[in-house]
């Protein structure tokens, strides 16, 4: 096992990138590609260059050290140039130990971001686009994990002006629009989350799936954003807060009903699609301890209650 050398937390930018992982970047670099990101670049400053050897493994190489206000990050923000995705960066770090719970990688852009069912994820530059180790543990954390991470970054978006939902099982709403999205990959016994939030731009309504749930939104739309790595450092914060919250109560039933908070659409009657199966009408009653959305079937079968694990929902 590699010594990390990430373990005291801060912000980093891979100066030098690796091949086949992430391309090379700097302050300047970053400045440059998008408004937001220069605002970061100017607030983080100065940086401080640190050079990794081989036993670094995959990470070694030139990296850049925040200071400014870097030094509030509790837990490591590695900074990559452009990648195909954060998920594919963080599985080499993972297998090299260098990707412990709430360590995360955030890029500029991925050249082949996915989502659910190995959907593209379309990523310019200026939107945030990461991936965090997230905690493993046994129980009903682990079965509602998919939804808990949704569920901890609406509520730190929430906390920001921001009134984030979780559409089910890992969608982030905003007044009726999709943000973000989430996927969890499971690696060497440990879990990643990709996560996309849309800052400064969402895809045109053409460019979405033709039986797409809600339309896209991005968050500046609403109100003004700080840049991507400020937006970032400051949700790991929060998210581990209410992941905290989340650990206090797990056990019991009194889990889904905390997350229950932050699910949309709960009481309200939806479209239910299921694979292989025909779609039915039904109203959402909340969800299960093991993370599936509970209904109540209204059309055809009414009164008929069940869970959901796999499927996708709409807004009748």
């Amino acid at each position: 096992m590699l010594r990390n050398p990430f373990a005291g937390g801060g912000i980093w930018l891979w100066l030098s990138g690796a091949d086949g992982l992430a391309g090379p970047l700097s302050p300047e670099s970053l400045a440059a590609s998008h408004p937001l990101w220069a605002a970061d670049m100017a607030r983080l400053a100065p940086w401080r260059k640190v050079i990794l050897g081989p036993e670094a493994g995959p990470a070694a190489g030139e990296w850049c050290m925040a200071g400014g206000d870097a030094g509030q990050v509790v837990d490591p923000v590695l900074c990559l140039g452009p990648c195909g995705s954060t998920l594919d960066v963080a599985r080499i770090f993972l297998e090299a130990g260098l990707f412990p719970p709430f360590t995360s990688l955030l890029t500029v852009s991925q050249t082949n971001g996915r989502g659910q069912t190995r959907r593209g994820w379309v990523s310019p530059p200026g939107n945030l686009y990461a991936a965090i180790s997230w905690p493993t543990e046994e129980g009903d954390l682990s079965a509602m994990a998919p939804v808990l991470v949704g569920v901890c970054l609406a509520d730190a978006l929430s906390a920001r002006g921001f009134p984030a939902c979780v559409k089910w099982p890992n969608d982030l709403l905003l007044t009726g629009r999709k943000v973000g999205g989430i996927l969890l990959e499971e690696r060497l016994g440990a879990v990643v989350a990709g996560i996309g939030i849309n800052l400064a731009s969402a895809p045109d309504a053409t460019a979405l799936r033709r039986d797409h749930a809600v339309p896209a939104g991005y968050l500046s739309a609403f109100a003004k954003v700080p840049g991507a790595v400020t937006v970032w450092a400051e949700l790991v914060k929060s998210v581990q807060t209410c992941y905290r919250l989340c650990v206090a109560v797990s056990g019991s039933r009194e889990l889904s009903r905390f997350a229950e908070r932050w699910l949309a659409w709960l009481g309200r009657e939806v479209l239910v699609r299921e694979s292989g199966s025909d779609n039915f009408r039904a109203r959402i009653v909340g969800l299960a301890e093991d993370g599936g959305l509970r209904l109540q079937r209204i059309d055809p079968g009414p009164g008929q209650d069940l869970t959901l694990h796999c499927g996708s929902i709409s807004l009748l």
